[in-house]
Parts: C-alpha cells; structure tokens; sequence
C-alpha cells in the first residue's frame, strides 16, 4: 500500500518473485515526493532534493533521469553554502523519477486502504471493495499505518507537519543561490525550480519550520501567504510581485530518528510497515526500507 518511494523500492525487489499488487490512495505516484503543476508552472511542495549516499540508490535515480542540483545552496544559520555534490533532483519533477513504475508495476491509483482484517487476511477500501492477501505490507507514515493495522506497531518514530506555499515572483529578482535553509525559526526552506530546470517558468516554494507548521496548520491561507511573502521579501532582493499559487499541509512530513535499529517493521505475522521512520527522515532511507523488506521476504520464500 502506497507508491512512494519506500513502496517502489520494496516492490521491485519483489515483483519478479511474488504477485504483487501496489494500490495507492492518490491519482499518481510519489508520496512525499510531491509536485503539481498549477497555471502551467511546477511546484515541489514535497520533497525537493534527494541526498544519495549508497551507490545502489545513485543508480536508481541516474537510471530515472535524475539530475545533479543546478547552482547552490545557502544555508542562512550557518552563514556558508551547502555542499551539494551529492543531491539528486528529478528534472520534470521529484515525483517524475518514479513515473516509469506506473506500467511496470500496473500500480492501482485512488485505492485508499481504510482498515486490514488481519485476521481473515484482507484489505478493505474506502471504495466499498476488498481484497485478500497473502502478505500484505503498509508504506504509510506510521500514525496512518497504525489506524488501519488492527495489531499494535511497536515504535518510537515521532512525526512533524510541514506547511509549503507555492509562489511566482514577478518582476526583477536578484537572488544568488537557488535554495536557501535555516532561514529563520519559522521558515525552514525557500526553494526555486531553476535548482532542477533552469529552462522551465521560475517558481519557488517557501517550507515553514516543524514548530510554526503545527502552530498554523489550521489557520487561514491568506495569513501563511501573507508569512510566506514577508519571508521572502526579506531574502530576495529586486523589484517584483509575488503571485501565490497553492498551499499544500503535510500532517505527517517529517519523522524523528529512530532508536530502533531496524529497516522495516514487522506489524503481524504476515503483516509489514516500511518508509523512512524506520531509520531516518531522508528519502535514502524510504529507499533502503523498501529495499530491506524485499530482500528479506525473498530470501524467506527461497
């Protein structure tokens, strides 16, 4: 369940083995590696860069056309740049580095999985249908994985919001680096598309921190574009107009580092959880959950 990263990691370690079907809630994939086009221009409103330090998934990003980050980054607390010769970006968009598994894995789109009988071994939908299972596994944030698993997830991973605001600046704009973070307590990332496609119309999109996103998760958009806005003013210099073009609330957006030392989680006897609050809030822990579980479960059925 899910077609994000940890999901297509795990089930193309399992497809040639096992039938695997993938159901996904949303209309396409990507997860957390999030993107939408809004008035012709595309928005990262998830993920927007990937760090990738193991060689397997370096291979799977530069098979899937990713691209190395476009000019720099600035970290804004520590007064420097940020070292960036190691973050992958997807050139038509973060989750476009997962589009050619559509096919390949004939992934299920707007499938959202309400509740697992473990029991009698199925998985019921919010459309009414069900399905049986001989091993079912959840890549879910874990407070959604634990509202549809009946049995207990034993884990100490703690989630955080993050609130994005999409934005054009429209007029004369001098900024030096494409990527800025840390900026202040209540904004943790400003980001502009020319990081991935310098061809593509400029758009940007402003991350606030974990703590102002709980604090204004529920408040009106006019006043988080109004933040977003002065935020920006204060690190882009020149002579423009910011146009605002959509808001997206991630409740489960970040994850805590987990204590447990394992890759994926074994919910119930035929039961499994996987995604980055295994290990660490990085998509190269997404990827190796995924990829854990696969290997594992493959060597079980050999």
């Amino acid at each position: 369940m899910g077609a994000g990263m940890s999901g297509i990691s795990c089930a193309l370690s399992l497809y040639e083995s096992f039938d695997v079907h993938v159901y996904e809630k949303s209309r396409g994939v990507g997860g957390r590696l999030c993107a939408k086009t809004l008035n012709d221009r595309l928005f990262h409103f998830g993920a927007q860069f990937c760090k990738a330090q193991s060689s397997s998934l370096q291979n799977f990003l530069l098979e899937n056309d990713a691209i190395n980050f476009i000019g720099s980054s600035f970290d804004c607390e520590a007064n420097d740049c940020v070292d960036t010769k190691n973050y992958f970006v997807g050139k038509r968009g973060m989750h476009a580095l997962l589009k050619n598994y559509d096919q390949i894995l004939n992934i299920k789109f707007n499938h959202r999985a309400v509740k697992v009988d473990e029991k009698n071994k199925l998985v019921h939908f919010e459309s009414g249908k069900s399905e049986s299972y001989d091993i079912i596994i959840s890549s879910m944030p874990l407070p959604q994985a634990q509202k549809i698993y009946e049995s207990k997830i034993e884990h100490d991973s703690k989630f955080s919001p993050c609130i994005a605001v999409g934005m054009t600046l429209n007029g004369t704009i001098d900024n030096q680096h494409n990527a800025y973070k840390n900026i202040d307590k209540d904004v943790a990332y400003l980001g502009s598309s020319h990081f991935y496609n310098d061809e593509n119309k400029t758009t940007w999109v402003l991350q606030f921190s974990p703590n102002f996103s709980l604090k204004m998760l529920n408040e009106p958009d006019k006043l988080l574009q109004t933040k977003a806005g002065n935020a920006v003013k204060g690190i882009i210099n020149g002579d423009y107009n910011i146009a605002h073009a959509g808001i997206f609330r991630w409740k489960y957006a970040l994850c805590s580092r987990s204590n447990i030392k394992n890759e994926f989680t074994h919910v119930s006897k035929d039961a499994y959880a996987i995604g980055d609050w295994n290990i660490s809030p990085r998509i190269e822990s997404a990827y190796n959950s995924g990829k854990a579980l696969g290997k594992f479960l493959a060597e079980i059925k050999v």
